[in-house]
């Protein structure tokens, strides 16, 4: 991808580096592995990514590049290609299928290119997790931590922030080598690129190191809040600009005051809700405190209207395509997790949440609680508490916000979409579950940035 970047660059002089990571990121998304592949690319696969015109610049100078010069070729060999063996002294060697040993190499050229400061360090590796590579199983998940320390530990000595790009290479690496222990997979199918959950390990263990940020329910002692390419991922509508002449102010006024004395219809409210979006982005992105967002905008705390909300933030219905996906897919997945031992496991929404918690080893109290554990202790990221069989609410920075809902699909979607709406990123104690959510189930891309022009 060395070839891609450096076309994107040239091309594109005002984009910063983390922008033509983003780019990068989103084209590995879509399957390209070199430069040849992306003359196949149309304007519209950038959308959210980049303004049209710069979308169309691109494409037209990958068009133009031509083929790339024997012996500099960037292509990167899909998983499965590959072949791992062990040497004497157990270090991992790979070897391409149709290769001789003369040509054997780790990854693709682009690949090892971008990433040749960096090897995985595989002597550091436990012996446990070796012995499980070497034989084909899946790592244990404490051992698979302890790797992707390691990795990071490594990695950051001289990086202390590697960007998306380099650590979807690493995971790739990772894969390649040892796709029966590392490629993730829901039954016999494989889940997005089939290394996206080693990518958010990896990135955990980053924002672990760097955590700059202690959580607090009061805006106290925070450092003020900065804008970050982090807000956007997965927004089409992350702050759109008001319109000349906007009343947002008023009618903001009008619904807090309807809201206190129960004065306008819910046709009324969804129809003003709507034509103040962008004062309540506004709001959004510039507050931390979650009492402070519920006084300003009440009504953005129930659930019809903060599935509205919600809709217009990322460009489709939550509650819907969740219905939709888990109609279509839940039985897969359920089949999935009773062949993996997890017992109990139904098509219900909050079932299959607690079923795929507990298969990735994450902790089921970050997302669902009962409540009595509700009533001793709430995370401070979104959650689901459940008052009794059919009732539940939701709480987001160990506040509880809403009146009871009977509709477990109705509690999950609002639950997810409280991460975006109030631009939270996902707990590490879950991010996988989430991650799953995002990417398999609601096919959510990672990265989808919006630009204003």
């Amino acid at each position: 991808m060395e070839h891609v970047r450096h076309t994107i660059r040239r091309t594109l002089l005002s984009l910063e580096e983390e922008q033509v990571d983003i780019v990068i990121t989103k084209l590995m998304d879509l399957g390209v592995t070199n430069l040849d592949d992306c003359t196949f690319l149309k304007a519209e696969d950038l959308d959210g990514i980049l303004p049209p015109i710069q979308s169309r610049r691109l494409i037209n100078a990958f068009c133009s590049v031509g083929p790339v010069p024997s012996g500099s070729s960037s292509t990167e060999h899909p998983i499965g290609t590959l072949t791992a063996t062990t040497h004497m002294n157990g270090t991992p060697a790979t070897t391409h299928m149709n290769e001789t040993p003369a040509t054997t190499h780790m990854m693709g050229t682009s690949t090892m290119t971008h990433t040749e400061k960096f090897q995985i360090p595989w002597q550091k590796f436990p012996v446990k997790m070796m012995t499980a590579l070497k034989e084909r199983r899946r790592p244990q998940p404490k051992d698979r931590r302890h790797m992707i320390r390691i990795i990071m530990e490594d990695m950051m000595a001289s990086d202390i922030r590697p960007g998306r790009s380099k650590l979807k290479q690493v995971a790739q690496q990772l894969v390649e080598r040892y796709p029966d222990s590392f490629l993730d997979k829901c039954g016999t199918n494989v889940v997005g690129q089939g290394f996206a959950s080693l990518v958010v390990q990896m990135e955990n263990r980053v924002e672990n190191v760097r955590r700059q940020y202690g959580v607090s329910t009061s805006s106290e002692g925070r450092p003020k809040k900065k804008l970050k390419s982090s807000d956007y991922y997965g927004c089409s509508n992350w702050q759109p600009v008001a319109p000349n002449g906007s009343d947002d102010e008023e009618k903001k006024k009008m619904l807090q005051d309807a809201y206190k004395e129960n004065l306008l219809s819910e046709i009324d409210i969804k129809r003003v809700m709507s034509e103040t979006y962008s004062a309540q982005r506004i709001t959004l992105n510039n507050q931390d405190n979650v009492i402070k967002v519920m006084e300003e905008w009440p009504y953005l705390f129930e659930a019809t209207h903060l599935l509205d909300h919600t809709e217009k933030l990322i460009g489709f219905p939550v509650q819907t395509k969740l219905l939709n996906q888990i109609e279509e897919k839940g039985k897969t997945i359920t089949e999935f997790l009773v062949s993996k031992g997890i017992t109990g496991v139904t098509a219900d929404p909050l079932n299959l949440l607690w079923g795929l918690i507990k298969y990735l080893g994450e902790d089921p109290n970050v997302l669902l609680l009962n409540q009595e554990d509700a009533s001793r202790e709430l995370p401070s990221t979104p959650c689901i508490i459940i008052v009794d069989e059919g009732q539940y609410k939701l709480a987001v920075d160990q506040v509880i916000f809403n009146k009871i809902i009977s509709c477990p699909l109705v509690a999950f979607s609002c639950m997810f979409s409280i991460f975006y709406v109030l631009n939270i990123k996902y707990p590490k104690e879950a991010a996988l579950t989430l991650e799953f959510i995002q990417r398999y189930v609601l096919a959510m891309p990672i990265y989808r940035v919006l630009y204003c022009t």
